[in-house]
């Protein structure tokens, strides 16, 4: 399976609390209809992130 990749943005971690929060890009958020309020999940595969919307 040969999986092309797409870069399209970079975004940079900040602290928050004890936790490490990144901002959605906003061409991330526009090429997926990614709006505010909807709810992300995350999954790790080897050493891969995935963000997927979740219903």
């Amino acid at each position: 399976m040969n999986t092309k990749k797409e870069l399209i943005d970079i975004t940079r971690t900040s602290k928050r609390g004890t936790s490490l929060r990144i901002t959605l890009p906003k061409r991330i958020a526009e090429k997926l209809s990614i709006k505010e309020g909807e709810f992300l999940g995350f999954y790790v595969e080897g050493d891969r992130v995935i963000v997927e919307r979740i219903a």
